[in-house]
Parts: structure tokens; sequence; C-alpha cells
């Protein structure tokens, strides 16, 4: 079974090297009692280690089952260890967190079984531990420990036992017991015990093997015969046969015995043990045994954690509350050095519970040179938006910059309440409201009246139909406090549907109410703005906040009919550049050079409001290098002609002419402007005239020219608005408008009106808009948040880089803190590592003992770093609400901030158990046994 080859183990000491084993060959048999004697350092606890495979050897081979140790793996010598081999040591290494009872079970639970309750007390009836099993290993005698170790070696039925001086720290009486025990066992196992007692080994073992400095001196072979007396006198003992009938001379001596008060033992049989050389060991014939790997339960190494926790819980406490902050600064410092101001906006608009947002248009064509201007979008724009956003997207015109509701010297509360509207938007009742009222879109809800409709007699539009409108709860609860009591009108107004009826004015024109809405509760936290004129920093906070929320939504707007925006407006809508200058040079014309401050493009016209220069012109489609002037530039073109006209009279007729071809059809505008032509005696060659168009950045001073035809004239956009400055108007396609920095799809809405389903899925698009620098951009209304941002936005970030390392910094302290208690608090436990490693515990198994306990540690210090974090990233937006008046959070804690500071705690936790374990699994589990 067992069976060595010039086995030879080595050690180096300060004083030099050590033979422990010096070419040692030994073969045991599968069963008997074999006792290793020799003087102290002989090698006798040396040659027990390497068989139970605790040490190693330097030289020769050893054998198992015909399998040599040098074949075997690391997880197969613990296999080997969990699978054949039960240690008795002579210390007794019981794991002090574990009861008697656990310190028994655990070497079977690494086998992977499970006792049945009366195998188990049997065991600790065999034993005399029956009453013990509850106690823990500090509140037992040296005699009940060695015990204890016992049944933990029998437990696993193991193949080899192995007992290190188990009589040792043991009474004379409690050591027979011992060895009788270990005796009974040799019968059907191999029994290898080291003992320097050879009074026990003569009289116990089947074979005793004598060391001498780490060499076979002798390895005697004992077998008993039978005596043919019923007494036999041995030293402190007389032995009696049991049931023997005896002589007179035996009675003598068993009365002898008594009077000198010897001890007196009846065995079955009377025998004597003969000595011989150990001959040739039989070969072993029992069954070959497979080796097991060991399976610890994750409660019982969640157990051994959480009781290391309690060896020195001050430090401890320390630790994790020191590196909890250290992580808790790491992530608040992390929030700023990641700063992103998309981040910060959808944040400010998913706390504000934002259901709809509205925003502004405009236009930024070169971000540095500050050419940038405000516009209206058109229907199409209003289409691009909804599809990025995945909603209904509504758009908002505004008829004047100011539209008056109540004219009131009333003060208190004039905060809250509005007397003036952001403008108009328009639903279709039939399609986008149900029959309960409620917009199908929006959060919104018809709660009086009825929804405004154009209204037609004989297919004409009945015009006043126009200005019915629906307005806010919010809009009329304004209205009655304005009133403060007084009549609107004739009409007496009480409650919110007194309105209903009622006319009011507006935008120049007179407007009747027909039904209320309601656009969603305003909060209550705003209630404060109610009772008087805000004046202190924290309500001047509250009121910027609450002009967001309000301007937010359709609060503010009238509901118009559907189809009232185009009605109201010009059919040709008209839109701008600013900040840059534009110059106009109209070669081999008048060589005039004229300076455009805007240039205005027309996208809504008639073509047969167009007059092109070459009459058999077929296609109205321009190309990318063709324009079209308007016909009150037509002076301008034609000023250097038109003062070299003969008379007064004879320019008088040509302005009178180009001023005519405004209330003139088609044709008759081609015959005045050939008059025109004559007059001047003017030609055009090939259609059209030539100009080039020069652009210059007011801040970079860059030019960008292009030469441009001009193909005709349009009509029908009034610029009588226009009188301070003259300016050219051109009809331009979309390339070369784009080309101009001027966005083409523009039209009649100057606001937008986000949906709440386009806020719940496009709201990081809507968010992109805002922070767009160049193209279409989007700006909050009445909300100085991204104002704000950009203005600090440098700073911010050049900030945010500091804190980045700083939150570095922090981090890699907490890791150390982490590292060092719990690398600290392994290798204080080598011995129980090396116990568990004797009785079989394999390497995952002693990981999985320690990570449980780092895993707690890091658990605790994660929620309390997580919770302190979010805490300080509350007090810094509190801070920043009080310092810049900005109700929005800039240390934004969430996510990622929650996961990182949950890696790195648990990845220190996993390398601080897995770092020391790895080291310490390299160890053989002899050394980490060892008491230093």
């Amino acid at each position: 079974m067992l069976e060595l080859q010039n086995v030879t183990k080595i050690y180096k000491t300060k004083a030099g090297t050590v033979k422990a084993l010096d070419g040692v060959s030994l073969t045991f048999p599968s069963s008997g009692l074999v006792f290793i004697t020799g003087k102290s350092g002989c090698g006798k606890t040396t040659l027990l280690n390497v068989i139970g495979g605790l040490d190693g050897i330097d030289d020769g081979e050893i054998l198992v089952q015909d399998k040599k140790f040098s074949a075997f793996s690391a997880s197969e010598y613990d296999s080997y260890r969990n699978t054949f081999i039960g240690f008795i040591f002579q210390e007794y290494n019981l794991l002090s967190e574990f009861s008697v009872e656990k310190n028994i079970k655990i070497a079977m639970e690494l086998q992977g079984r499970t006792a049945s309750e009366e195998e188990f007390e049997q065991l600790l009836k065999d034993v005399e531990i029956q009453e013990l099993k509850n106690r823990h290993p500090a509140e037992l005698s040296g005699g009940q420990r060695q015990r204890v170790a016992i049944a933990r070696a029998l437990v696993k039925h193991p193949r080899i036992i192995m007992a290190d001086e188990p009589t040792g720290a043991l009474d004379s009486g409690t050591g027979i017991q011992v060895l009788d025990t270990l005796k009974k066992l040799s019968k059907d196992k191999l029994v290898i015990v080291v003992s320097h007692d050879l009074e026990f080994a003569e009289n116990y073992a089947d074979r005793v093997i004598h060391l001498i400095d780490g060499k076979v001196a002798q390895d005697i072979t004992y077998s008993e015969k039978e005596l043919a007396s019923n007494v036999s006198e041995r030293e402190n003992l007389l032995v009696v046969k049991d049931g023997s009938d005896l002589s007179e001379s035996e009675k003598d001596l068993l009365a002898k015995a008594v009077k000198q008060r010897k001890k007196i033992s009846i065995i079955e049989k009377l025998s004597y043990r003969d000595s011989a050389p150990t001959g040739k060991v039989k070969k072993d014939d029992s069954e070959p045994v497979s080796l097991h790997k060991s399976k610890m339960k994750l409660k019982s190494a969640a157990f051994l954690g959480l009781k290391s926790l309690t060896v020195k819980p001050f430090r401890l406490i320390i630790t994790v509350l020191v590196s909890a902050l250290a992580f808790a600064v790491f992530g608040l410092f992390d929030t700023i050095a990641t700063f992103s101001t998309q981040s910060i906006l959808q944040n400010a608009l998913k706390i504000n519970n934002a259901q709809t947002i509205t925003v502004t248009p405009s236009y930024t064509a070169n971000y540095q040179a500050g050419d940038s201007y405000a516009l209206q979008l058109s229907d199409d724009a209003i289409a691009d938006l909804a599809q990025d956003t995945g909603g209904t997207v509504k758009g908002v015109s505004k008829i004047s910059l100011y539209s008056s509701l109540i004219d009131s010297d009333v003060v208190i509360g004039k905060k809250y309440y509005a007397n003036s509207i952001n403008g108009f938007i328009e639903f279709d009742p039939q399609t986008e409201l149900d029959e309960q009222g409620n917009f199908k879109d929006f959060p919104y809800r018809l709660v009086a009246g009825k929804y405004p409709k154009l209204i037609y007699e004989d297919g004409v539009l009945v015009k006043t139909s126009m200005y019915n409108v629906a307005i806010s709860t919010f809009l009329a609860d304004s209205i009655i406090y304005y009133l403060n009591g007084n009549p609107l009108g004739e009409k007496t107004i009480e409650v919110r549907e007194d309105l209903i009826g009622a006319t009011i004015e507006a935008s120049n024109n007179t407007y009747t109410i027909t039904g209320l809405i309601d656009c969603g509760e305003i909060p209550a936290k705003y209630a404060p703005l109610k009772d008087a004129t805000p004046n202190n920093v924290n309500t001047r906070a509250l009121l910027t906040d609450y002009n967001a929320f309000i301007d937010s939504g359709a609060h503010k707007c009238f509901f118009s009919p559907k189809g009232f925006t185009k009605l109201v407006h010009q059919p040709d809508p008209t839109f701008q550049t600013g900040n840059t200058e534009w110059s106009m040079s109209l070669q081999g014309l008048s060589g005039k050079k004229q300076i455009v401050d805007y240039v205005y493009a027309s996208r809504l016209y008639d073509e047969n409001n167009i007059l092109f220069f070459k009459e058999d012109r077929e296609s109205f489609t321009l190309a990318d290098d063709e324009i079209l002037i308007h016909h009150a530039n037509l002076e301008d073109v034609f000023s250097t002609e038109i003062a070299a006209l003969a008379d007064k009279t004879m320019q008088e007729n040509a302005r009178y002419l180009i001023g005519s071809m405004q209330s003139q059809n088609a044709t008759e505008n081609r015959e005045t402007f050939n008059q025109l032509l004559s007059l001047l005696n003017k030609s055009i060659t090939n259609g059209c005239f030539t100009a080039n168009i020069t652009q210059r950045y007011e801040e970079t001073g860059e030019k960008v020219v292009k030469s441009l035809k001009i193909v005709g004239v349009y009509f029908g956009v009034d610029t009588s608005s226009y009188t301070a400055a003259r300016r050219y108007k051109f009809m331009m396609n979309d390339t070369l408008m784009q080309s101009f920095g001027i966005y083409p799809k523009q039209g009649e809405y100057s606001k937008i009106l986000f949906s709440s389903a386009a806020v719940r899925s496009g709201l990081q698009n809507i968010v992109a808009y805002l922070i767009e620098e160049e193209g279409l951009t989007l700006s909050l209304y009445n909300n100085s948040t991204l104002k704000v941002i950009r203005d600090n936005e440098t700073m911010i970030k050049q900030v945010a880089n500091l804190f980045l390392y700083a939150a570095i910094a922090l981090a890699l302290l907490a890791i150390f803190l982490l590292y060092n208690y719990i690398s600290t608090s392994i290798s204080s436990k080598k011995q129980s590592v090396g116990v568990l490693r004797g009785l079989g515990a394999g390497g995952k198994d002693i990981l999985l003992t320690f990570l449980s306990e780092s895993l707690i540690i890091a658990l605790v210090n994660g929620i309390l770093a997580v919770a302190l974090s979010a805490v300080g990233c509350t007090l810094v937006n509190a801070y920043i609400l009080h310092i810049m008046n900005v109700s929005i959070p800039f240390a934004l804690f969430g996510v990622r901030q929650v996961l990182v500071i949950a890696i790195i705690t648990f990845v220190t936790a996993f390398a601080s158990s897995a770092l020391p374990i790895i080291k310490i699994s390299k160890k053989k589990p002899v050394e980490l046994i060892r008491r230093p």
C-alpha cells in the first residue's frame, strides 16, 4: 500500500544543512500498528510528515497504491490527504473558531460526506467526548482535545491514521486508553504512531521502526504467542485470563497483587510479544481507493470568515471607516471628474419630472466666429425632431414679442402668476383628443368648455372663429388673480368656468375663450411664490426653477384651432442670420457695393410671383449658383443707371415702374420690367446678372467670396419694416443657403414643445441639441442652466482634472488600507490554513474561506462608502445652489459611481485574499502548521 524508496529530506538551517531523512526505504502493509521511535531530532516527525503529504522530499520516491508522489499535482496532494490520511497532531491543531462537533464534522465535510446522527454519536461515545460536542477547544483539557483530534481523524474513515506523540501530553491512564483505541483501529487500517515511549511501543506495536540520525537503525516486527499460565505478572500490572480456573499458586499471585495494590487487568487471552527483524512485507491486496477532491461548504467557509472578523474588532472598524471615507470622497470626486454637460442637463430634466419640454431654436453656422442667429422652424423641421425623439412634437408660434393679458398694479404674487402668453399651439380635437377630453400624446385634459375649431359657412371661413382659443387652468387662475375682483369687460369672473365665452385682448387681437385645459399639476414647492415678491437667495433660486418649470409645457400658451398659424402668418415667412457682415457687388451693372446687415431668404413662395429675366425659362428650380432678389432691390441694382437719366422726371418714372411691380400680376410685371430696361437703355445677357457675395465674420475677420447668378425677381414679401437699412433679400436653394450658414427648414414656429413620449424616449437627443455648438441648436426656454454650465465649463473641466487625480490617490489609499488589513489578517491565520490543508482542504477551499471574510468587509465598506458619497454629493450640490444660485446638481452620483466603488472594493477584497492565499498555498502544510 505505502512504500518509501531511498527517501532523503534535507533542511537548511543557519548552522548548515541537516539530513532529517537519509536514504530511508520502508514498505508498509495496509493494516497494523507501526511505531516510529528514536531520540528528538532523529527524523521521526519528518518521516510522518512526508508520508502524510504534509512535507516534500528532496530525493527518492514515495508510492501509494503504486502511484508515485512525484507524479502528484498540488491538488492531488490535497486529495491524497483528504482521502487516505487521518492526522492526530501532537498539539491537536483544532480550529478554535469551531465547536467540538464542527471540528470533527469539518473533516467529513471536506470528503463530501454527511454522517448520520447515530454514527456520529457512536463515534463521540467511542472516544468518550459525547458530552463535550458543544464546547470549544479553549474549554477543553489536553486529554479531551486529543480525543477530539482522534475523533476528527476517525470520522474520515481513512486508510492510514498518523499520530504524532499522541500520548505526550496525557497522563498514563489516558495514554493507555488512546493506544487501546489505536490498537483496535489497526486491525483494518494502517496506524503509524510517532513516539518516544519505548514501553508503549513494545506493548502495543505490531512493528517498531527505530531511527537514528535520519536512518533506519532497527526495524522489528512483534508477534503474539499465547501463554500456558492463566496469570502473568508484569511491571505494576497483573494480567488475568478471563474465565480461567486459577490454581492455588495463581491465586496466591492474585492475592499478593491485591496486597501490593497492583493494577489487575482481565483479558480474553494471555500472550507474550515476540520480536524479530522485519522481513519482506507482503504485497498489499486491498482494493485501490480513488482520490477525492475536497468539498468545503460555503456555509462553513462563511462562518470561518465571520469568526475572523471578531479577532481584532477595533482595528477592523477603523480600517473600514477610513477606507470607506476614502472611497466615498473618491466617488464624490469621480462625479466631478466625469463632468458632462449632457449628463447634467439630462439629470436636471429627469429630477424636475419634466413631462414636456419647451425649447427655442437657433442656428449656428460657425461657433468660433460667433455666426449665430435665432430662427423659426417649419413643419418639416418639426417632423425631423419628432423622428429624432420618437414622440409627438408641436410647434409654438408667437405672433408678437410680448403678448400682455391683463394690465394690473397688483404686486403680491406677481412672480407666480402670468400676465403674458408664450405663444399659440394647435391641436386637432378630432384626432388628438379622446372622448373624455384627454390629449393622446400630452399630459393635458380638457376640463371645461370645448376645444376651438375653425368655422366655415358656405365654404367661407368665419374669420372670428380664427380667434377662438382654449386656455390653461393656470392662465385662468392668473387672469382671475390680476382682475382682482374687477369684471372682464362686462362679465363678472369669480371662478375659472366664468371665463368661458369671455373675450381677452392679446397680440393686438381679441380672443374668445372656449375651453379650459388642465396642463398638469404645479408642484406644491412653488406655492411660497404666491405670497410675496421673492427677495432672498433661496427664493430667487426657487423662482428660477419655477420659471423653467412653468415654461416647459403649455401652461402659458393659447390653444388655437387647427390651421390658425397658417392663416395669421404671411404666406412667405422670412428668416435671418446675424453677427456677420455681408457685401454684394453687382458686376456689369452699376458697380455699386452694397453693405448687407442681414440676409433674408423666403422659403414659401408662389411660382406665379417670380419674374425670371429669361422669359422662356422652363425650370423654377434654382441651380446651386443661382439666386433671386426681391423686387424692392431693383432700385439699388440700377441706382447708377437711374441717377444717369437725363432729368428728374425720368428718374421718378424709373422708380415708379419698380414700385408698381408689387401690385401687378406676372404678365404685367414682365411688361413693366421690360419698360424699365428700355428706359434705362439696359439689356440682360444670358438671362442673369453676375454678383459676387462676400461674407466676412466679425470676430475672426475670415472672408468667404462666392460668385452667383441673379436670375430673377420675386414678389410678395413686405419689407416696409426694414426701412432703416436697405437689405438685399435672396431666394436661395438649400445647398446655397447652407453654404452661407443659413438653416433651410424655417417657418412659423418660434418654440418647440416635446410631448411626454418624446421626452421619455428622446431625452438624450433633446439634450444633444441643447449642447450642440454648430448647426440647429435648442435652448431651454427661460432656463439659465445651459448658460451657467457653458460659462463655467472650462473652469469645471480644469477642476475636474484635479479632482480626477485626487480621486485616484484616495482610491489607492483606500485600496492600501483594505489590502493591508485583509492580507495581514490572513497571514496571521497561517496555522489554521495549515490545519485545513492537513485535513485535505484544497486551495479553492482555503481561498473561499478567507475570501468570504474579505467580501463581508468589502460589502460593509462598499455600502458605507456609497452612502457617504451620495450624502457628499448632496452637500456639494446644496453648496453650489447657495453660491451660484443654480438649482441644478453638478455632482451627479449615480450607477457609475456605485459600480466603480463596488468594483474597486470587491476587486481589492479579492486581491487581498487571493494574493496572500496563493503565497501561503505555495508553502507546504507542515510549514504553516508549525508554530513560530
